[in-house]
């Protein structure tokens, strides 16, 4: 009986443990600026740069349960006066190194569920985006689930770092 007690006694601490770590939803309200965004190779540990070492982006939560985000890599350029006069192999590039989308998210104890309302890609306009969610300090850390890229059969995961920029805290 003794045991028994002990053990559930464990279960409620290791319990409770768990949802001490659960982020409130008020803890993610607000602007964030990013710090870093890498690829982190699954299977050697090794962490890519994906838009450089200085990507430009923020993410922004509402009370009203509303997000948006844009990323973008800190050294696009463009010969062009303008995007809408650049050759087509520039505004490619422009594309690819830009990403934006906005919507409306849920959370869960570790997560936020981005319900993706419009985007640059089309294809995730109606499609929730799952990111894993830590935050330490006044740092926020997500993360995707790892995934595998047409140039690279390994899986990855994506990490961006953020950092509060508002007086919300």
């Amino acid at each position: 009986m003794k045991l028994l007690t002990i053990g559930i006694l464990i279960i409620f601490v290791l319990a409770h443990a768990e949802a001490s770590r659960a982020i409130a939803p008020q803890n993610i309200i607000g602007t964030w600026k990013l710090l870093s965004m890498t690829y982190n190779d699954q299977s050697t540990g090794k962490q890519i740069n994906l838009w450089g070492e200085k990507p430009i982006g923020f993410l922004t939560y509402t009370n009203e349960g509303r997000m948006s985000a844009i990323i973008s890599s800190a050294d696009r350029r463009l010969s062009a006066k303008s995007a809408d006069q650049a050759s087509p192999e520039e505004q490619a590039q422009l594309f690819r190194s830009c990403y934006a989308y906005a919507g409306t998210y849920t959370m869960t104890e570790n997560s936020v569920i981005h319900h993706v309302e419009v985007a640059n890609d089309p294809t995730w306009v109606g499609k929730d985006q799952v990111r894993f969610i830590q935050i330490e300090g006044n740092k926020l850390i997500v993360s995707g689930p790892p995934i595998i890229t047409v140039s690279d059969s390994q899986p990855k995961k994506l990490v961006l770092v953020w950092k509060r920029i508002d007086s919300h805290e």
